[in-house]
């Protein structure tokens, strides 16, 4: 009696455990190395493992879909609110304009009169002279003016500061949301999107469910991925962001060595040393392991940082799985499916 499995996107996510596809009585030949054969002790027992992995799958691809959904939404506002602050940053850069208005206001306040709509100035900004027409309030006293273009160039400055803090709080949110969106498109059972679903709801982006309902929901904690380089060093890889911090910042010993995609979503990588520096070989299957699980898993080569973990720190308030490094170094590594396949050890 046999089974088939095979990798297969349900709605739009797909999953890298090994999924029910179908099931046979007979020998099943003509998808080669496409397929991998699970074999049972007999049939009815082929039936309950095929249809009870089939209902979990659906269960978790339903799960994972709406959670993908709530995310993507929230990464689409943020980029939306993002570039108008963008906008709003762009016009507070002519700030010095209103200043200089008010200062040549001011140095002809004696020849305007109140009720005009504009004064032609000699604008000793420029030079050569050369002069400039300024708008004026009809209802507002010279002295008035010059004030209305004073507030407005000093709301304009303090903008600058606070817009420029809200635009960095942003693209700082939006790499943690596609942090997130990168981890649910890796989830292997429900203990791993569980995890991240718990994971935000401290972070604000779900709701907190009852106490009742949480409790019925509640599932052991997942750990991270974990691997053994070709000589007997293990290593580790973070399956979401507060696995990241802990693995990275509680579990790791400051003398191991923590790898990481450069400048992109993806997993934290510990290899763990106990003291002793890793050989070449390990290095860079570490480094392999850390390109497979990022957000450019699909290409060829990928910039792999890696330092010691005593160089690794967390900003204070920064959002799980963020974390900023020191004294590193960089290679190029190749996200290899079959060797991670390979050194993967089952937890």
């Amino acid at each position: 009696m046999s089974n088939k499995y095979i990798t297969q996107y349900i709605d739009g996510i797909p999953y890298n455990l090994k999924k029910p596809f179908d099931f046979s009585f007979l020998q099943i030949k003509q998808y080669e190395k496409l397929l991998e054969i699970k074999r049972e002790n007999s049939f009815s027992e082929m039936l309950d493992i095929f249809f009870t992995r089939k209902a979990q799958e659906q269960r978790i691809a339903q799960r994972c879909s709406a959670t993908l959904k709530l995310m993507t939404n929230a990464r689409d506002r943020i980029i939306r609110k993002l570039a108008a602050q963008k906008e709003e940053l762009e016009k507070t850069s002519k700030r010095d304009h209103l200043r200089e208005c008010g200062n040549l206001i001011t140095a002809n306040i004696h020849s305007i009169k109140k009720g005009q709509h504009t004064v032609i100035a000699e604008d000793f900004y420029l030079g050569n002279g050369s002069f400039r027409e300024i708008k004026l309030d009809p209802q507002k006293s010279p002295q008035q003016n010059a004030a209305k273009y004073y507030k407005a160039y000093t709301k304009a400055r303090n903008a600058d500061k606070f817009l420029a803090d809200l635009i960095k709080n942003g693209k700082n949110e939006l790499i943690y949301i596609e942090s997130v969106i990168e981890q649910i498109q890796r989830v292997e059972n429900e203990k791993d999107l569980t995890d991240i679903q718990n994971e935000l709801i401290q972070t604000g982006y779900i709701k907190k469910k009852s106490q009742q309902k949480q409790t019925k929901l509640k599932q052991p904690e997942s750990v991270p991925h974990c691997f053994q380089s070709t000589s007997g060093m293990l290593i580790y890889a973070g399956k979401n962001n507060i696995q990241n911090d802990k693995l990275t910042l509680k579990t790791a010993s400051k003398t191991d060595i923590w790898l990481h995609a450069q400048k992109i979503q993806g997993a934290h990588v510990i290899i763990s040393c106990s003291g002793i520096y890793p050989d070449e070989k390990t290095l860079y299957e570490a480094a392999s392991i850390a390109a497979f699980y990022s957000a450019a898993g699909a290409s060829r080569k990928v910039p792999v940082d890696f330092t010691s973990v005593k160089n690794v720190k967390k900003p204070s308030g920064s959002k799980p799985g963020m974390v900023i490094y020191t004294d590193y170094q960089t290679l190029n590594a190749v996200p290899d499916e079959d060797l991670v396949k390979r050194l993967r050890k089952e937890n």
